[in-house]
């Protein structure tokens, strides 16, 4: 008999660490979907703001146009240097690499 009452007290054990394991994957699915409800909120707000830039800096490039406009007709060697400088700026910082550590 004690054998039996051996396997009725391991299985009471291992019935209660699944309910225990049950109730924690409960949790950790609802904690997971309200992350993923958070991050969808973040990316949605990240896009917006994102679109509204867009639209600011291209109202503000057709608004400026006019302007660069007679300016590069007005002075056309400072407009090629300063497009030079630009270039050779942005090259500069494209073209870097890591440091390599031996």
């Amino acid at each position: 008999m004690g054998i039996f009452r051996r396997r009725r007290k391991d299985v009471q054990i291992l019935a209660a660490q699944l309910e225990e394991l049950q109730s924690e994957l409960s949790t950790l699915r609802k904690d997971a979907r309200n992350l993923a409800t958070g991050v969808s909120e973040a990316a949605g707000a990240a896009v917006s703001a994102a679109g509204a830039a867009c639209d600011d800096m291209g109202k503000w490039t057709v608004d400026n146009i006019g302007s660069m406009r007679s300016s590069v007709r007005d002075q056309p060697l400072m407009a090629l240097v300063i497009s030079l400088g630009v270039g050779a700026i942005l090259g500069a910082l494209l073209l870097r690499r890591p440091d390599e550590h031996d």
